[in-house]
């Protein structure tokens, strides 16, 4: 942000804050996540256990209001496509940032969190006591029924490197996902989505660059599991009760980001959890350990729960 812009801000801050309030019907609390999709969605964790401890009047400040559709937990979404008028719709609230880590350029890594990450954000919105470590996705009925694109689907993706945030050493291999895309494909239907950048899988229902989040989560809502990485997709399939099978190599620990109900495939190389972006002084060898085999079976078994409850995380703050 500019001075000048910052100059205006700050004076026209407490006469916007109080116009924007108004306009909001005056909710008691305001949360903003981080603006990445992924990180927006596990907000859903705290707006609900806010709920259970009869928390009313409930905003969210984010640029993905489709990830709140239908959420009985939120009673009001703040933001707006056009970035000048999204300043100035969240300018003089008292938004509570839910965030949980800190970036450094100098190292390109990530600030690594103590606890869970879901965790820490639901500490930053005061809550104490039982938790659920979960995130939460609402589908009308209509959204659900479209999410069938096959008989015993599986939903896989190739990369995540079209993310707004992308990470090199969250990348496993393409042509690994293409072996396991193959062994599939003999037992059930492999759908791709994804960006539409990403590698195509041979023999996979090309959903790429063709679904929004919406129609996503209805797709995963649908499949037997979802295979793919740590990021936005992983947090989707959870918030609709997708079992999954991740690639986490070492950047990071599932512990760390991760869900019980998940099949999380972690290397732990003696450098690992890292954290780092994108350097790599290994040749990311937590991610070269894990084979096409090994997910392969990690698929089978996941498959093979379909249909049970999911499991999931507790934690008392």
């Amino acid at each position: 942000m500019s001075a000048p812009v910052a100059i205006t801000d700050r004076i026209l801050s407490p006469m916007a804050g109080l116009a924007n309030r108004l306009r909001l019907g005056c909710p008691g609390h305001y949360y903003q996540g981080t603006g990445l999709p992924g990180d927006d969605l596990m907000c859903s964790t705290v707006f609900r256990e806010l709920k259970k401890r009869v928390i009313r009047r409930i905003a969210a400040a984010t640029p993905h209001r489709a990830l709140f559709q239908n959420n009985p937990d939120v009673d009001k979404i703040i933001g707006h496509a056009n970035a000048r008028l999204n300043r100035w719709q969240r300018l003089g609230l008292p938004l509570t940032p839910l965030t949980y880590t800190s970036y450094d350029p100098l190292t390109d890594a990530d600030l690594p969190p103590t606890e869970h990450i879901l965790i820490k954000m639901c500490r930053l919105a005061g809550i104490t006591g039982k938790v659920e470590l979960r995130p939460y996705l609402f589908l009308k009925e209509a959204e659900f029924a479209a999410g069938k694109i096959a008989q015993d689907q599986v939903v896989m993706q190739s990369s995540g490197l079209a993310a707004a945030n992308a990470m090199r050493n969250k990348e496993w291999y393409p042509q690994r996902f293409q072996e396991v895309c193959t062994e599939l494909r003999s037992d059930v239907a492999v759908v791709q989505i994804g960006a539409a950048s990403d590698l195509k899988l041979e023999g996979a229902i090309d959903l790429r660059g063709k679904t929004d989040a919406r129609q996503a989560a209805a797709i995963l809502a649908n499949s037997l599991v979802f295979v793919g990485l740590v990021g936005f997709l992983m947090h989707l399939a959870r918030a609709v009760d997708c079992r999954s099978v991740i690639v986490y190599g070492g950047r990071e620990k599932p512990a760390q980001s991760g869900y019980v109900a998940n099949k999380n495939l972690y290397t732990q190389v003696r450098c690992a959890p890292c954290w780092l972006r994108n350097p790599c002084d290994f040749d990311r060898k937590c991610m070269d350990m894990i084979t096409g085999q090994q997910v392969v079976a990690a698929t089978a078994e996941q498959i093979g729960r379909y249909g049970t409850l999911l499991e999931v995380q507790t934690a008392q703050l």
